[in-house]
């Protein structure tokens, strides 16, 4: 409901006196107050349509008119309907300069029409509206309804709900942080909140930019922002797709399966709503010491709302401390990293990897790796491969043996003195110092050691190929004791 509106119906016979400042005539009614006090502004609110007779207004100063309207106009009130009669036969030329001056829009009724009739026609089609509105709000709850039940994300829901509004929707967490968004704030310039229904202890925000003043956002986004709720509750809660008992069986086998696929990976991958032939990507989301765990919560809900925005498939599973997530299928070639940073950048106290990989017997070797890489503070992007890995993948219990044979001398009494010796020895790759600062030795005790292991091995531990054979078999042997 408008003030133009009254102009525009030929029963009340309105005639405008004065159109008020630009836009004025625009501005909406949100209920009809019949005054005829000097300042009825303790009784009025935003945007009330102010009726009077001006009884107590029977004045010819102009200052007394321009401080009447002043004072209207600091509320702010929508217009004044200044009705003819016994009071006034004419419009006073005081009120009509003062409403010019201030910008109120001044409207002329005349005897013939009583306020109750302006009251009632107000009163109706506030009400068409709001029921308009409300039907309106609920179609759009109804069609997002649909939406989630047929399989679409909420970042898909929330597009609709932009276009409806036509406006930039986004849903933010409890610290602002924005989770998502659709849309553009092209249609004016208002911003404001709704909150989201939640029966957890984190609590998420609906945030509309750029709605036009006139529209009224909770009949409108009050249904809808139930779907939106629950649709969130779904895609962040353990009973989702993203964390299914399938997702939470494949990833289970492929910590299992260290190196070595089995044949049921691949079926847990079909099952868990993977493609096995596709390419993988995977980020490890841990703690770095003392964290809060619903820290590390929230950062990895973050992660898994953007990356369900980026990719068709995303799975998780959380362990204590721990979360990892599996990605396939980029919609526009999304580079993962950049697709986790975004959603990083105010927890550099979390330890973030993000690996990626081509093959389902790739992926539970790069697993393993980052796996091993998280607790460095920050967002890293893991290695292409590393020793353990390589040694990881070497398949057969025979080549097990094979070390162990190798080995074998320093089994014997004073061979783990000597053995650890070895391994700190070809990790430092052969710095003395270095070596003998972790085992607390002298390096004449170094130089003693390393005689007698060439010795009970006999090999020459100053050939590279010998060391990094020495250096295998000890990871190997380490890896199928």
């Amino acid at each position: 409901m408008r003030v133009a509106d009254l102009l525009a119906d030929p029963a009340l016979n309105i005639r405008l006196a004065a159109p008020g400042g630009p836009g004025r005539l625009a501005r909406p009614i949100a209920w009809c107050a019949p005054s005829e006090h000097m300042d009825p502004t303790p009784f009025l609110s935003v945007n009330a349509l102010l009726l009077t007779n001006g009884m107590g207004l029977n004045v010819k100063d102009y200052r007394i008119w321009d401080a009447y309207v002043e004072r209207l106009m600091s509320v702010p009130v929508s217009g004044l309907v200044f009705g003819l009669g016994a009071a006034h036969r004419e419009l006073p030329a005081g009120l009509v300069q003062a409403c010019d001056a201030h910008g109120l829009p001044l409207l002329e009724l005349p005897p013939e029409v009583p306020f109750v009739l302006v009251m009632r026609h107000v009163d109706q089609l506030i009400a068409a509206e709001r029921y308009a509105e409300l039907r309106t709000g609920w179609e759009l709850a109804d069609e997002c309804t649909r939406l989630a039940a047929g399989g679409h994300s909420l970042a898909q829901v929330l597009e609709r709900v932009a276009t409806a509004i036509n406006a930039r929707v986004a849903v933010l967490d409890h610290n602002g942080f924005e989770l998502m968004s659709a849309g553009t704030a092209g249609g004016g310039t208002a911003r404001t909140t709704l909150s989201l229904p939640s029966g957890g202890s984190l609590r998420f925000k609906l945030a509309i930019e750029g709605i036009k003043s006139s529209v009224v956002l909770q009949p409108l986004l009050g249904p809808v922002a139930a779907v939106i709720a629950m649709q969130l509750s779904y895609t962040l809660g353990s009973r989702s797709p993203l964390h299914s008992r399938e997702a939470a069986r494949f990833m289970e086998g492929l910590y299992e399966a260290r190196g070595t696929p089995t044949p049921a990976l691949e079926r847990y991958a079909v099952e868990a709503g993977f493609e096995p032939d596709g390419e993988w990507g995977a980020v490890l989301i841990g703690g770095v010491g003392e964290v809060a765990p619903v820290k590390l919560r929230t950062i990895a809900w973050r992660v898994r709302v953007g990356l369900q925005a980026e990719y068709r498939t995303v799975r998780f599973m959380e362990e204590a401390g721990l979360t990892t997530l599996l990605v396939q299928r980029s919609e526009a070639g999304m580079d993962l990293m950049d697709a986790v940073r975004k959603s990083f950048q105010d927890a550099l106290e979390l330890s973030a990897v993000v690996s990626e990989c081509g093959s389902l017997g790739e992926l539970p070797l790069v697993l393993q790796l980052a796996r091993r890489r998280v607790g460095e503070p920050g967002l890293h992007q893991a290695p292409v491969a590393d020793l353990a890995g390589v040694v990881e993948g070497l398949p057969g219990p025979g080549l097990v043996a094979m070390a162990r044979r190798l080995l074998a001398p320093l089994m014997s009494d004073g061979g783990p003195a000597l053995r650890e010796t070895l391994e700190v020895y070809l990790r430092h790759s052969g710095n003395t110092r270095e070596a003998c600062g972790e085992l607390f030795i002298h390096r004449n005790t170094l130089t003693y050691r390393l005689r007698k292991i060439e010795e009970m091995l006999r090999l020459d531990l100053g050939d590279g190929e010998v060391r990094a054979t020495c250096l295998l078999a000890l990871k190997i042997v380490a890896g199928g004791s």
